[in-house]
C-alpha cells in the first residue's frame, strides 16, 4: 500500500512540474507573439 501511495504522489508531482512549465511556454509564446504588435501600435502612435 505504501509504495503505491508513494507512486502516486511522485506522478501527482511530475504532473503538476509538467502543467506548469506548460503554462510557462504558453505564456512565453503569447508574449513574443504581441510584443511586435504592441511595439508597432507605440511605434505607430509617436
Amino acid at each position: 500500500m505504501i509504495p503505491v501511495l508513494h507512486d502516486v504522489r511522485a506522478a501527482f508531482f511530475l504532473l503538476i512540474a509538467l502543467a506548469m512549465l506548460l503554462f510557462i511556454c504558453a505564456l512565453a509564446g503569447l508574449g513574443a507573439v504581441l510584443q511586435p504588435a504592441r511595439w508597432s501600435e507605440r511605434k505607430g502612435c509617436r
